[in-house]
């Protein structure tokens, strides 16, 4: 959970304890007022979201190097079921024994390397191609969670990692509206 850090003032001093406690109280975050008490993790959202569309851009319009490892930045989505947070990246050509992952009760790292090499031997040619890639990605959680009992699965190169909340919260119902 957030703070505010509250000031000291003159006015402090006066107050009893049961008056401080209520306005402690009212400094409190909700995970709803989390993302409006971190001004830069939105600004660091929309620069990756800008990075990503601008390397995928130059990707198609640029010829690819095979020399340069790439660094890709993974699709992540992050669900919040309640009592837990599911993050789910798009990782395609990774093994699963090269994924990692590294928890803080306010952020996870995924990473993973994979590599390619294909071979074809012809009787006038050899065709070789090498092939590397580096998946990073850093995410702060909306929630603080317990790192110690997450919970990974890796299948068809999508990666799901369901990690417990330390204060479960009530997921907000949905109201379908029919379009006319």
């Amino acid at each position: 959970m957030l703070y505010y850090l509250p000031c000291a003032t003159k006015f402090d001093d006066t107050m009893t304890d049961e008056k401080k406690e209520e306005k402690q109280e009212e400094k409190r975050l909700t995970p709803k007022d989390y993302w409006m008490s971190e001004p830069f993790a939105e600004m660091r959202r929309m620069l990756d979201t800008f990075r990503a569309n601008m390397e995928d851009t130059l990707d198609r319009v640029l010829p690819s190097q095979a020399s340069k490892p790439a660094l890709k930045q993974p699709s992540v989505d992050v669900l919040d079921l309640g009592d837990a947070l599911q993050v789910v990246a798009d990782m395609p050509g990774v093994k699963k024994e090269d994924i990692e992952i590294n928890l803080t009760p306010e952020r996870i790292e995924i990473s993973a390397e994979s590599s390619t090499e294909t071979e074809r031997k012809d009787e006038d040619y050899t065709y070789r191609e090498r092939g590397y890639a580096s998946y990073r990605r850093m995410l702060d959680l909306p929630a603080d969670v317990l790192p110690d009992k997450a919970d990974a699965t890796f299948k068809n190169g999508v990666l799901e990692v369901k990690i417990p909340k330390k204060e479960p919260t009530e997921v907000e119902k949905k109201t379908r509206v029919n379009v006319k």
